[in-house]
């Protein structure tokens, strides 16, 4: 079935108009041009009165996997998210099922999230994704497809909202989170329940700055909390040492782009709360070949796919007793692992000046990422 099909007879968004349609909306748009050839089928699922789809490879039941789900940023669509990334290949490898849901929209290929406080289509329409994510994750269970002692959240611009969402939210259902490229959506004070946490954010991203505000790129004009203040909210939560450590990784791949690594542990998990500042980066998918429209450098010195199966491994994932690293494509070179104890004293601040939260009642109106 083709996606067009999908669509009812009287739509037909062509491409310039729909990245026109997208860009007044201040998306952030994956370029649609397919790079993995990965086999995915479509499948739907019925929440309230909508038909919501997904993307999954795994068809028939069989042992219990731990699962991933892997949201797309707005104006894409699962299917071409796994293409841009290479998740999949990188996932299945290291032993997880992995399922690319769609959001809502006119174009089948120009989906978004209701994260909070946007995206598009589906905030303007107060779609309830919580919902669905909620139930497609029940289908997974009661399917015998997927082990729900070990669900994991990955999501990049407003799919990254939208896991930061279901964190806040529904702490109960995931064993880890990954965020790409997005901030909390919702109020900080929303987070209350500890969950391990990944964010990967680019210093220099033109949509959802590193520091919080108006992006360059940002048609709406409505600015964001900071990442300091996202994950601050999560190390509380975990009970973290708010002093990380501190790892550098230096342009190996001579793109102009270098890697901070903050690691903040708690007495239970060394890994509690991690970000990666990719400096010089901006609004991307770190190591992914097809980069988000305008947004800036996309860093080849960190292969975001491989550190989030990484991240999730440390927190229960995978073959368990398997190296990881032999799982995965060849080609793929493994990040030097943050020191057991730190080189130097820690930091007496936070990585980055925790901004004041912009004043937006009930943070209504904010821009798509």
């Amino acid at each position: 079935m083709s996606y067009r099909s999908l669509l009812p007879p009287n739509v037909r968004v062509r491409p310039l108009r729909r990245r026109l349609l997208a860009a007044l909306c201040g998306l952030a748009v994956l370029a649609s041009t397919p790079v993995h050839a990965v086999d995915l089928s479509l499948k739907t699922i019925r929440v309230g009165n909508l038909s919501r789809a997904y993307f999954s490879e795994r068809a028939a039941p069989g042992e219990p996997q731990p699962l991933i789900i892997a949201l797309h940023a707005s104006g894409s669509s699962g299917s071409l998210m796994a293409r841009a990334t290479g998740l999949t290949e990188i996932a299945e490898a290291a032993g997880y099922m992995i399922v690319y849901p769609n959001g809502t929209g006119l174009a089948i290929d120009a989906r978004t999230w209701n994260s909070g406080g946007c995206c598009g289509y589906a905030q303007m329409h107060k779609v309830d994704d919580v919902a669905f994510l909620r139930a497609l994750i029940d289908k997974l269970v009661k399917d015998g497809l997927a082990d729900p002692r070990r669900i994991y959240l990955v999501g990049v611009s407003n799919g990254g909202m939208m896991a930061y969402r279901m964190a806040a939210e529904s702490p109960e259902l995931f064993r880890a989170v990954a965020v790409v490229s997005a901030v909390l959506d919702v109020p900080p004070e929303t987070v209350k329940a500890p969950m391990p946490l990944l964010h990967i954010h680019g210093s220099d991203d033109p949509f959802i700055p590193f520091l919080g505000g108006i992006g360059k790129q940002e048609v709406s004009q409505l600015p964001r909390i900071s990442v300091a203040r996202s994950i601050e909210a999560f190390i509380k939560a975990d009970g973290a040492n708010p002093r990380p450590t501190v790892t550098d990784i230096p342009d190996t791949a001579n793109d102009g782009t270098t890697i901070r690594q903050y690691t903040y542990a708690s007495k239970t998990d060394p890994q509690a709360v991690v970000l990666y500042e990719v400096k010089g980066g901006g609004h991307a998918w770190p190591g992914g070949v097809v980069p988000i429209v305008n947004g800036g450098k996309s860093s080849q010195n960190l292969d975001t796919s491989r550190t989030v199966i990484n991240f999730f491994n440390a927190h229960g994932g995978g073959r368990q007793n398997e190296q990881v690293d032999d799982k995965l494509p060849p080609g793929a070179t493994p990040l030097p692992a943050p020191p057991a104890t730190p080189a130097s004293p820690l930091p007496t601040k936070p990585p980055v000046p925790a901004a004041p939260a912009p004043t937006r009642p009930g943070m209504k109106g904010l821009a798509p990422g």
